[in-house]
């Protein structure tokens, strides 16, 4: 009390009639005991708009980068809670209690979720593959791409394609928040990756016998404009052994970014003509595309038969408990889950057209999986 240099003791407190008590025990003592001009501060917290930023920028933190959505968590569910929570009085509005009440909704959707995986036979991925030159920007705006989570690379992006559903009439009647969430990184694991338009050109060259594409060597050089370096299986496979799709099949990391160097680029350059033209011929039914798929799984096949992988492929085979379901490629990683490869050969590089096809193929699998399990509309 005598000190020659005074001291400050604060004393955190989260209820007003804790604050009162203290104050009256100060009283019976000395007024001393309380600051004379400023007794006590106020800390009312953020404003209540702020709470759904501050609860997803917290999971982030103490899930080392994971997003809310990762955890079935959607803006509905923050904003929803923080309406809840602007009808309270105004003390009551505690940053804490509305993270509380987040984890509870959490626990909910974790429960509700844990359920119907437990009612699927075996995990299903769905891995869309886009081809055209430009498809590596477009795919960075809808995929993560960090290689510290290998299982988590090209993972959809639930806020960029529900931008996507938002704003479209349709798209809304079939896809509420939830069932994006399930989709996506639930009963189903999506992922939106590119394939160098130069790998599938190399692969359609060099495997169209096993495909059954009656195209000569001489027709691919000089009508279709590929190199004929390119028309040789190995060729073929060192390009797709070096691709993000390749990469992930194997479980390894890659590193992302643009592919800038001067012989990718130009290989992307020079397979620009090749794809247009097959776009063309798929367009006027002269090819189907079909041909492309089969021309890929040799080439996967034959790459995974080398490696010794513990991976089964097939091509356009129906889904084992998904009768309705006919992927382009499909992968059983045995006793573990299955990957359907479903790849898009459009030269339509705006992101809205990845979008439309995303979801629309996603609808077709989400609700086959809802009626193969019995499970009321979601």
């Amino acid at each position: 009390m005598l000190r020659q240099y005074p001291i400050i003791i604060i004393w955190p407190v989260t209820e007003k009639n804790d604050l009162q008590t203290m104050q009256g025990f100060a009283k019976s003592f000395s007024s001393t005991m309380f600051h004379r001009t400023i007794p006590f501060i106020d800390f009312t917290g953020p404003l209540i708009q702020e709470y759904p930023n501050i609860a997803k920028r917290t999971i982030q933190i103490f899930n080392n980068g994971k997003t809310c959505y990762d955890f079935q968590l959607n803006d509905n569910d923050f904003e929803d809670l923080k309406n809840k929570y602007e009808n309270k009085p105004k003390e009551k509005h505690l940053i804490r209690d509305y993270l509380n009440d987040v984890i509870s909704i959490w626990e909910r959707k974790t429960d509700y979720l844990s359920k119907i995986v437990r009612s699927v036979p075996r995990p299903t991925e769905v891995w869309f593959i886009f081809c055209y030159p430009e498809a590596e920007n477009t795919v960075a705006q809808f995929a993560k791409q960090s290689y510290d989570f290998i299982d988590e690379m090209w993972n959809a992006e639930f806020k960029a394609l529900y931008t996507y559903i938002s704003g479209h009439t349709q798209r809304r009647a079939d896809w509420s928040s939830d069932r994006l969430n399930l989709a996506l990184n639930g009963i189903l694991t999506t992922k939106i990756m590119y394939l160098p338009t130069n790998a599938l050109v190399g692969c359609i060259a060099a495997y169209s016998k096993e495909a059954g594409l009656n195209i000569s060597k001489e027709e691919f050089i000089n009508d279709y404009k590929v190199p004929e370096s390119w028309i040789s299986k190995q060729h073929a496979k060192d390009r797709l052994a070096v691709t993000p799709l390749y990469f992930q099949l194997s479980g390894r990391s890659m590193t992302v970014g643009k592919r800038k160097s001067g012989p990718v680029k130009q290989a992307l350059k020079t397979a620009t003509e090749p794809f247009d033209k097959f776009n063309d011929n798929v367009y006027k039914k002269v090819i189907s595309d079909q041909r492309f798929n089969k021309a890929l799984y040799y080439a996967l096949d034959e790459i995974f038969i080398q490696d010794q992988s513990n991976l089964e492929l097939s091509c356009e085979k129906i889904h084992p408990f998904l009768p309705t379901i006919r992927p382009d490629i499909l992968i059983n990683v045995h006793n573990n889950k299955y990957i359907c490869l479903e790849f898009c050969y459009t030269n339509d590089n705006t992101p809205g057209n990845m979008a439309d096809y995303v979801l629309r193929k996603l609808n077709t699998y989400m609700k086959q999986l809802w009626m193969e399990l019995g499970l009321p509309p979601l």
